[in-house]
């Protein structure tokens, strides 16, 4: 009777193993994998000339610059935007709509030359903010929009000395160009 339940016991074992699933390995020849990658892009500007000299002005007058500063786009490869602004000598204030008393203007235009610009405080007059360059915003025949990889603008200014000043030394108002991916 021993050797009937030991058999017995033993095709059981054999049975419930049968039906159990053997995970089989399997080679292969060749398999891949995914390689997932994003680029950062350098957005970066260039101003060509480090300074641009207007000369004197009477008070209260008005002097275009004769030549124009290279603005480059030598990022890495994305259209940028410019946005302008600009840093107040000590003594005087920059006004977006007419020059007084110690209050001078500066505008600013993107043009292959300045008789392509058309010259506007409510276009083209800079401030202590950062303003954004649109169609309309600093242009003249170019603008400081969607400017491509390696492209060069040149940016001209205006300037609107102030009716009266105390201030008659050469004073120096810092542009400051900023770009951004459009």
């Amino acid at each position: 009777m021993y050797k009937q339940v030991s058999r017995l016991m033993a095709m059981v074992v054999i049975a419930a193993f049968s039906f159990y699933p053997v995970p089989m390995s399997q080679a292969a020849q060749t398999d891949s994998i995914t390689v997932k990658v994003s680029i950062i892009s350098a957005i970066s500007v260039n101003v060509l000339e480090d300074a641009l000299s207007l000369g004197s002005v009477a008070i209260g007058g008005t002097k275009v610059s004769s030549a124009g500063v290279t603005v480059t786009n030598d990022g890495s490869g994305v259209n940028e935007t410019y946005s302008l602004s600009l840093t107040n000598p000590s003594g005087w204030t920059a006004s977006s709509t007419a020059a007084g008393t110690e209050i001078y203007v500066l505008d600013a235009g993107f043009a292959n030359s300045v008789s392509a610009i058309a010259w506007s405080e409510a276009n083209h007059a800079l401030s202590t903010s950062a303003v954004l360059c649109s169609a309309t915003k600093f242009a003249g025949d170019q603008t400081g929009i969607n400017v491509p990889k390696d492209a060069a603008r040149k940016l001209w200014f205006q300037f609107k000395a102030p009716t009266a000043t105390t201030v008659t030394s050469e004073q120096s108002i810092v542009v400051t160009v900023t770009a951004q991916a459009s």
